[in-house]
This record gives C-alpha cells, sequence and structure tokens, in this order.
C-alpha cells in the first residue's frame, strides 16, 4: 500500500526512473533532454536538476511554477473567494489559524463553521495517504531551489492564470534568475 509513502523524494525516485528509460530508447539522445514541470512539477523537476544525476538535464521549462510556499498560493486563492461571501473576513481568520497550526507540525484543527468545501481541501493536507508530502509541500517554493540551476531555465507563468499568480509567483522567480545570471545569490522572499 503506497499510502503515506508519498514524499519529494518518491517524486524524485519517480522522475530519475522515467529519465532513465526515456534515455535508453534508441531514438533519444541523452545529453539533450530538458526537463518540463508544470506547477507542482516544476518542484520536481527543479529537485532532479539541482541532484546529481547520472543523466544530467539539458534544460528545464518551468510552467506555472509556485514561486510562493504552496500555504501562501493556497490562502491567497481562498482569501479571494471567501471576500465574495458573507462573512469571509472571519472564515479567512480561521483558515489561517488553521493553517498556523499546521505550519508548526500541529493538527489543522479546522472550524466546523468553515464551508465544508474549505474543510475538506485543507483536510486533504492531513490525510494520511498525502503524507509526508503535504508537509514538504506546504513550505516549499520553485525559488528555494531555482537559486542553484546553472543550466538553461525557461520559466512560464501566464498572467490569467488561476492558481499562479503572475506578479507574486513570477516576480520571486525572476529576481533569483536575474540574480543568478549577475553571480549574486538571492534567497526568495517570503
Amino acid at each position: 500500500m503506497l499510502s503515506g509513502t508519498m514524499s519529494m523524494q518518491s517524486h524524485l525516485d519517480e522522475l530519475v526512473a522515467a529519465v532513465r528509460v526515456l534515455a535508453g530508447a534508441d531514438f533519444v539522445d541523452s545529453s539533450r533532454i530538458v526537463g518540463l514541470g508544470n506547477s507542482e512539477g516544476a518542484l520536481h523537476v527543479l529537485h532532479y536538476a539541482t541532484a546529481t544525476q547520472d543523466i544530467p538535464f539539458a534544460g528545464i521549462v518551468l510552467a506555472a511554477p509556485p514561486g510562493r510556499p504552496k500555504r501562501d498560493v493556497l490562502l491567497s486563492q481562498l482569501a479571494v473567494q471567501l471576500a465574495k461571501v458573507p462573512g469571509g473576513s472571519e472564515l479567512m481568520s480561521k483558515v489561517e489559524d488553521a493553517a498556523a497550526r499546521y505550519a508548526v507540525g500541529e493538527p489543522m484543527d479546522l472550524d466546523p463553521g468553515l464551508p465544508e468545501s474549505v474543510r475538506m481541501l485543507l483536510a486533504s493536507f492531513e490525510a494520511p495517504a498525502n503524507l509526508p508530502f503535504a508537509r514538504e509541500l506546504w513550505a516549499e517554493s520553485t525559488c528555494d531551489s531555482l537559486a542553484k540551476v546553472w543550466i538553461p531555465t525557461l520559466v512560464l507563468i501566464g498572467r490569467r492564470d488561476v492558481q499562479i499568480d503572475a506578479h507574486a509567483d513570477g516576480v520571486p522567480s525572476e529576481r533569483v534568475n536575474t540574480n543568478q545570471v549577475r553571480g549574486v545569490p538571492l534567497e526568495c522572499s517570503r
């Protein structure tokens, strides 16, 4: 049973195995493989690109990468949604309290007054099948690894993306890339 075994490492292990299979194909030049990751997948491509691999990527493409931790992306999305309902600011305060508890390793202890859809979404981060992966994902952004990448990298974020914000997620990624080219170390802002 896979429940409770998903982790960033298990995803990386799967990607390593997939690249080996691809590189083993007769029609593939293994020195020209480019990694492509969308949204959360961008994190896994970055983990591959920043670790020593038998078959390194020649470059990477990150489509809609979260330039902020998943926690921040989720909270901003919920804030927009809850602002449209009566009492939304009070509900958002309850969401933020639950998120703060989760961030320090405690149970979210979700308020029963939260809409069922919000409770279900937040509870998915505590589901045994999603652990420890959900806790790792909660605090990680692409910027954490992007500063360590020294191969050609293309970051794509659509201005109309409903999950990844071109400014909130794109600007930190752009700052890391720009300063990396100049040789200036820079951590993502949080």
